[in-house]
């Protein structure tokens, strides 16, 4: 038992640690062309296991048409794992997809659950820290409180947009709108 408090303790620590690097005002992300299609399977892949032992189906699809966004892989990769964290620990049936499609001028990346959804009234204040919907979900599940306000901030750092659909019983849709940048917006 100690362990696990020690172990949940260690986390909200690395996470506080992380959310006060995102705010430093000197921090910059540290751009690069990524291959979204790379960074989707890799974080399906940490959590294929977890999903599994729930009986979830956890799918990726990637639309042959996305290409590469400027972004801090790092960084880009936190903001899926976490997302994709709180949608198999949400969800008790059905299945958890990540999807990332490009829309014109921008590419959607989406993870979407069946799980338990937020109601309206709290979706406000799920990117606040230690804010957690199912308080008691949360502690059997090891949660922080922090993982949606990484993502706000990973978000913000590099000027995406990030919004919320869901509904009690019917799960949670997250979406992370990117910009496609042209070669000249990139050489300047």
């Amino acid at each position: 038992m100690a362990s696990k408090h020690t172990d949940r303790l260690a986390h909200i620590v690395t996470d506080l640690l992380t959310l006060s690097e995102l705010e430093d005002r000197c921090t910059k992300p540290d751009l690069e062309d990524v291959d979204l299609e790379n960074i989707v399977r890799a974080v399906v892949k940490i959590f294929e296991q977890a999903a599994r032992a729930k009986g979830l189906t956890l799918e990726a699809h990637v639309g042959s048409d996305v290409p590469p966004v400027r972004a801090d892989a790092y960084k880009l990769q936190q903001v899926l794992v976490n997302l994709v964290d709180n949608a198999v620990k949400y969800t008790d049936a059905g299945k958890v997809k990540v999807s990332v499609e490009r829309r014109d001028s921008t590419v959607a990346v989406t993870v979407a659950d069946t799980g338990i959804g937020i109601p309206e009234e709290r979706r406000d204040r799920i990117f606040e820290r230690f804010y957690v919907v199912d308080k008691s979900r949360s502690r059997t599940q090891g949660g922080t409180g922090l993982g949606l306000s990484i993502v706000k901030h990973i978000v913000l750092l590099h000027s995406w947009d990030i919004s919320v659909a869901s509904a009690p019983g019917r799960g949670s849709t997250f979406t992370v709108t990117i910009p496609i940048e042209t070669t000249r917006s990139r050489q300047s």
